[in-house]
């Protein structure tokens, strides 16, 4: 195991921390742990999902996931959902759909945060591929108002209540749409797995969190309990499938292949086309937590060879591309104070076991998760993120 001095943004040095000798993991994370060879948990997870997706040159399993898809949607108007946020991962499933001869329906749900770059993608991608397009538009003052509660709650994972809304809109319009199938963009190749404690989703979660500090009823935002999760997928049989998983997927390719056939414009950062997912990861997270989740984003393609160790480092030694001048906006679009934001910096921090959750719960489903993973109608990450 590699043992460093970490230095925060301000030059302070906080305490040594203990790096993985095969990605960049480390310490910061508190669920991390090492065998005798200094290799991590979560590379260890890494290696039990790349079983369940074999990139043989036959490609079996995804023939026959594209045979079951288009078989579902015999005589549909479409036959998968894809979610669309104007990223390279998103734009590329719903391209990569095109190419397997299906049938989608793109889904975006917009938080408010979009940036005019996010926006022109989807536009430019859906137009071109002639695929419909459905936008979520969340209630603007019920949002505000749940963003704000996560940062006075002072937890790391104040993306949770836009991960749960994106995921609940893409089942409730599954359903809607009499759809069996949704194509997400994840890569456990090019992103890795975010530990629970740096991202936690949980509706359950966010209800604690919203009742403690909230003001505003949520009347409209687009809740994801755990009896609607299996109503959605063992009553309507949904099954979410990572599609990029099946192949070999590149995001430098990604991004030159969208450019060239798009016009498709890069934002500069893992999930850069959100302007609060800018702030989040590579603002806050870091000065408030020391969290840097390009360690996870880096650590996805290091294991799966696509780029050095040492290529990873030299990128973590430099500090996130986000200005200072994001604080302004956000403080101003969340309408509060400079002097409320620096209260809600300067609080203890905290995690989603400081608050009511449905976490003992899941606990005890691990056997029925694991069975609905190996039925495919969860991914493997999942099951690790939780289970692992």
């Amino acid at each position: 195991m590699l043992t460093r001095i970490q230095f925060n943004f301000f030059g302070g040095i906080l305490n040594p921390i203990v790096t993985c000798v095969r990605c960049l993991c480390d310490t910061t994370i508190s669920s991390i742990t090492f065998d005798a060879s200094g290799v991590c948990n979560f590379c260890k997870s890494h290696d039990r999902v790349a079983s369940r997706y074999p990139l043989d040159s036959d490609n079996l399993e995804l023939s026959k996931l594209v045979d079951a898809i288009k078989k579902s949607g015999s005589g549909k108007t479409y036959d998968c959902l894809v979610g669309v946020s104007g990223g390279t991962d998103s734009s590329f499933t719903l391209w990569w759909t095109k190419q397997l001869g299906l049938k989608p329906l793109a889904v975006h749900f917009d938080n408010g945060w979009n940036t005019e770059q996010s926006v022109r993608n989807i536009k430019r991608i859906t137009d071109k591929l002639d695929v419909d397009l459905i936008t979520y538009v969340v209630e603007w003052e019920e949002f505000k108002d749940l963003q704000l509660s996560f940062l006075k709650a002072a937890v790391p994972c104040i993306e949770t209540p836009t991960d749960v809304a994106i995921h609940s809109v893409l089942y409730q319009t599954a359903a809607k749409e009499g759809i069996q199938y949704i194509l997400g963009g994840q890569s456990f190749r090019t992103e890795g797995t975010v530990p629970r404690e740096w991202s936690y989703l949980d509706s359950t979660y966010i209800q604690s969190v919203h009742r403690k500090f909230g003001k505003v009823a949520l009347h409209s935002y687009p809740q994801l309990s755990l009896p609607k999760i299996f109503y959605y997928t063992f009553i309507r049989g949904i099954r979410n499938i990572p599609l990029l998983n099946y192949i070999e997927y590149n995001k430098i390719v990604a991004k030159e292949k969208l450019r060239i056939e798009f016009d498709w414009s890069d934002y500069g950062g893992h999930h850069y086309e959100n302007i609060y997912s800018q702030f989040a990861f590579g603002w806050y997270l870091p000065r408030k937590f020391g969290i840097d989740k390009r360690k996870i984003s880096l650590s996805g393609p290091v294991r799966s060879g696509q780029m050095s160790r040492e290529e990873a480092v030299s990128k973590l030694e430099l500090a996130p591309p986000v200005s200072d001048d994001i604080i302004g906006y956000v403080t101003n679009k969340l309408g509060i104070t400079q002097t409320q934001f620096d209260s809600f910096m300067t609080l203890p921090p905290r995690s989603f076991r400081d608050y009511f959750t449905s976490y003992d719960f899941l606990k005890h489903l691990r056997i029925p998760v694991k069975v609905a993973v190996k039925m495919k109608f969860f991914t493997p990450v999942l099951y690790e993120k939780y289970y692992g």
